[in-house]
């Protein structure tokens, strides 16, 4: 796929996810943004109505107030109006107020005042309580003018201007709430578009963190089918994206493990198929040509003695090299003839101690076996044949390196297999030889075909297990050979 595509690809996918999230986040935010302009619009409306009512109310009780002081002053007026037509309070006769005022109950005092302002009497009496004493002049004919006093509610005045500020207060409260209204919606407003902004650079940010690791994974994948298995995606983190390139690698590796093995039976296979050739095509002369040479040794009856020499050297090498021909053959019929893999359950420390029945084997075998049991799901002779080749390398290595040429076998169960380790006394093995140990007839040893590893290999792949050469050289000083086998469950 062209770069374009992909980047198209990736940028579809961004936008998705972009979108995705500018959604979720605006459906929520547009409905409490519908919700809350629809409680303040009826919110405002019944502080309107409310306030309305609360109006009506207070000014009908201010026109009340206000009626009850017009009837006060009129009433009062009518009073003052009627005792200023009486002629000793006209001709300001100060004996005529305590009489007068005796017969107005509804009167609190009386005053007579001359041309000049001056008080000439007065009369009073205590206003009732809860009441106070509001006063009034009217003119007599006579000149002067007589001041009527009578009790009102005290505080009067004080309730009525209370009255009129509270009338003020509904009115403002009504319009603050319709403002409060407005405002909330212009702040959700304000919610709504930070919420928006917010939506889409978080998923900007999640769409190229998200789309970017899975461009990861493709290009591996991509590389994979393109023939470089080394690939790996290698993400950081702990997220699941992490876990999912994780689980690539490891998919990975274990596909370049059995490609791996594969591969390696591949090639066994096609050296089986040579070495029944080889066999067959070796063993069938090796008969007739050692008769021959056999025949010719004993039919010689001449007296030279450098002759019958050179015949007996002859013969014994003829003898000598058939006999290897013939080992080398035996070595093809193995190879070339190894039965299937027959698995069962069968005790580990049973087959390893079976080695210690060979006599070469019994002086240098070591066996570590861990304290509880463990049972392996293998063929009892193949893997048996397998331990006895490892052993029998790791005694000569140890021997050609000039020591007794002991063995040490140990296991530990891991979780779905067994872990066997063959330790020997040898050189070790070189990292280029580590590389190429196990193909066939590649040996480390002054003798040897080079297929008892290549064997042992493909018997312990046959078995779902592996057999390897650790890297670090072996607590004994040699080589460590690392054959991992099922448990049976």
């Amino acid at each position: 796929m062209s770069t374009p595509a992909r980047f198209a690809r990736r940028t579809g996918l961004q936008v998705k996810l972009v979108a995705l999230l500018l959604i979720v986040a605006l459906i929520p935010s547009a409905a409490a943004a519908y919700l809350v302009t629809r409680v303040s619009r009826l919110a405002a409306n019944f502080a309107a109505v409310e306030a309305e009512s609360r109006n009506r109310s207070l000014e009908r009780a201010l026109r009340t107030y206000r009626e009850l002081i017009e009837t006060k002053k009129q009433h009062l007026s009518e009073v003052a109006r009627r005792l200023a037509d009486d002629p000793r309070i006209a001709a300001l006769d100060p004996a005529a107020l305590e009489p007068t005022l005796a017969a107005e109950p509804e009167v609190a005092r009386l005053a007579l005042i001359d041309r000049d302002g001056r008080e000439v009497a007065k009369a009073e009496r205590a206003p009732p309580p809860g009441t106070e004493t509001k006063s009034i002049k009217f003119p007599l004919a006579a000149g002067g003018s007589l001041e009527v006093g009578v009790p009102v509610p005290a505080g009067l005045q004080q309730e009525l201007r209370q009255l009129s500020d509270s009338i003020t207060a509904a009115r403002t409260v009504a319009q603050n709430r319709t403002a409060l209204s407005a405002g909330y919606v212009v702040a959700v407003s304000l919610i709504v578009a930070t919420s928006a902004i917010a939506a889409i650079l978080l998923g900007v940010f999640a769409a190229r963190r998200v789309t970017t690791r899975i461009a990861a994974l493709v290009d591996v994948a991509r590389a994979v089918s393109r023939g470089q298995p080394e690939a790996r995606v290698r993400l950081h983190g702990h997220d699941e994206m992490s876990e999912l390139g994780a689980a690539f690698d490891t998919m990975l590796d274990d596909l370049s493990r059995q490609r791996t093995e594969i591969d390696y039976l591949q090639r066994i296979g096609a050296w089986q198929d040579v070495a029944r050739r080889l066999a067959h095509e070796i063993k069938n002369p090796l008969t007739p040509i050692q008769l021959a040479v056999q025949q010719c040794v004993s039919s010689y009856q001449g007296d030279d003695p450098r002759m019958k020499r050179l015949l007996a050297d002859t013969g014994e090498i003829v003898e000598e090299e058939i006999a290897s021909l013939r080992r080398l053959v035996d070595t093809f019929r193995t190879l070339g003839q190894l039965p299937r893999v027959e698995a069962a359950p069968v005790p580990l420390l049973d087959i390893v101690e079976d080695l210690g029945l060979d006599p070469a084997m019994a002086t240098r075998l070591v066996i570590k076996a861990p304290p509880a049991p463990v049972q392996v799901r293998a063929d009892k002779l193949l893997l048996k044949r397998v331990l006895a080749n490892l052993v029998e390398n790791g005694m000569h290595a140890g021997q050609e390196a000039g020591r007794p040429g002991a063995v040490t076998v140990s296991w530990q169960p891991r979780a779905d297999h067994v872990e066997i380790t063959v330790d020997d006394e040898g050189k070790g093995v070189t990292a280029e030889a580590r590389a190429r140990i196990f193909e066939p007839y590649v040996t480390t040893k002054a003798t040897g075909t080079g297929l008892g590893l290549a064997i042992a290999k493909k018997i312990a792949l046959e078995h779902g297990g592996t057999l390897d050469v650790a890297e670090a050289p072996a607590p004994t000083g040699g080589a460590r050979f690392v054959l991992t086998i099922p448990l049976a469950r």
